[in-house]
C-alpha cells in the first residue's frame, strides 16, 4: 500500500483518529459518487500546521464509506456520544415563542 502520509497537524483531529493501520485498511477505497479517498479527505492536515479537524468530505458517500474515521471525529468535534439519535420533528404547532412582526425576514426557502 502506499505509505502512510505525514500529518503536519499534529494536533488535529485527524492526527488522533488516523493512524497506519485505518489508513492501510481504508486508502484504495474510493466512493462510488466522485471516487473520493481517504487521502482526499485528509489532504488539509497533510499540508497545512494549522488544521483543527484536517477532514473532509468529498461526497454523501464519503460518511459512510469512511465512517471509521468519521464517527470518532465528528463525535469528539461536537461532543457527541457515539451511540447519540438525532430526532427531527417537523410539527409546527410544536413551535413556541413571539416571532417579532418588523422582523426583516419575509420568507424562508
Amino acid at each position: 500500500y502506499p505509505y502512510f502520509p505525514m500529518i503536519k497537524s499534529k494536533d488535529s483531529l485527524v492526527a488522533k483518529h488516523v493512524n497506519e493501520t485505518i489508513f492501510k485498511k481504508l486508502h484504495s477505497h474510493k466512493t462510488a459518487t466522485t471516487g473520493f479517498t481517504l487521502q482526499k479527505a485528509i489532504a488539509c492536515a497533510t499540508t497545512f500546521y494549522n488544521q483543527q479537524c484536517g477532514i473532509y468530505a468529498g461526497d454523501c458517500d464519503t460518511y459512510l464509506d469512511f465512517a471509521t474515521v468519521f464517527d470518532p471525529i465528528i463525535q469528539e468535534y461536537h461532543g457527541i456520544a457515539p451511540d447519540a439519535k438525532h430526532t427531527s420533528n417537523m410539527d409546527v404547532t410544536k413551535i413556541h415563542g413571539n416571532i417579532n412582526p418588523k422582523a426583516p425576514l419575509h420568507f424562508v426557502r
